[in-house]
């Protein structure tokens, strides 16, 4: 008999609690995360909110959505479906239920970010900014399976949600995902930021991973 799937053992951790705030990706391309609150959880569905008037009225009964959040020991992703969708305005109320659930465990803790062994470029689009502000390239200092660091001169925000992609020279992979920007420091006039994944496929996911094994490998060689 398949698993099914159950948010059972996430139920204590604090996102998971009345008032946690979580990003909820939809699965149509290009549309930015949606910050949503949690109002109550079990097992078998979760309840969230969101500000209606930061959507444009979107229907998304019926969507697949992802709902992925980190810790110092693991990474969650959960890919949930729309159930039932109300507005109480300004608010909406959205009734979701677990389609599958995957938890990373970093072994050693949190995985710090390491440099490349390759000068790699990475292409972004700042989701929302006006149209002279929103594209530019940064390069990538360093990285772990759920953060990058990259250095640009373009304008990114704290906050900021980015649509990017790179290269792996060793495998002549793409990778395409959207990350937030948590942190954002300056060094020698260039901006330094720091994103986590909200959302990547699993296949571009495990390349990232292999890369990232792969060299610590050959630096503890």
């Amino acid at each position: 008999m398949a698993d099914i799937p159950t948010l059972q053992p996430f139920l204590n951790d604090s996102k998971l609690q009345r008032g946690g705030m979580l990003q909820m990706q939809i699965s149509k391309q290009g549309q930015a995360p949606i910050p949503i609150i949690v109002e109550h959880a079990k097992a078998g569905y979760l309840v969230v909110s969101y500000e209606a008037n930061t959507t444009e009225n979107l229907q998304i009964l019926g969507s697949h959505v992802r709902v992925r959040w980190e810790n110092d020991a693991s990474v969650h992703t959960v890919e949930m479906e729309v159930v039932q969708e109300q507005t109480v305005w300004p608010i909406k109320l959205l009734g979701l239920i677990p389609l599958s659930v995957s938890v990373e465990i970093a072994l050693r803790g949190r995985q710090e970010p390491i440099a490349p062994d390759f000068i790699i470029q990475v292409p972004y689009k700042v989701m929302g900014a006006r149209p002279s502000e929103e594209r530019g390239e940064g390069v990538l200092l360093k990285f772990s399976p759920t953060r990058l660091v990259i250095g640009t001169d373009g304008y990114v925000a704290k906050g900021d949600f980015v649509n990017l992609s790179f290269s792996i020279p060793h495998f002549k992979q793409e990778i395409v995902g959207m990350g937030k920007v948590v942190e954002k420091n300056f060094e020698d006039s260039k901006a330094l930021i720091e994103l986590i994944f909200t959302d990547i496929s699993k296949q571009n996911h495990e390349w990232i991973k292999k890369y990232y094994k792969m060299l610590q490998e050959t630096a503890s060689s």
